[in-house]
């Protein structure tokens, strides 16, 4: 049986379950100065996260 896979307001409406520690760790190790980093730089971070949503929807249908 197959299943749509997750759209992208799912997958981040399913994030918000992360510990911060580990979105904490996600932009240091993303970023040159972790989420100071992503604020300063807005238009970076929202690209780079639509191309994470992209591939998560991507590794979705993978593993369906």
């Amino acid at each position: 049986m197959s299943r749509k896979s997750k759209t992208k307001l799912q997958i981040i409406w399913s994030m918000r379950k992360w510990p911060k520690d580990y979105v904490d760790w996600r932009l240091t190790t993303a970023y040159p100065n972790g989420w100071r980093y992503a604020v300063r730089h807005p238009i970076t971070f929202v690209k780079d996260l639509w191309k994470f949503l992209n591939w998560c929807q991507m590794i979705d249908k993978e593993i369906k």
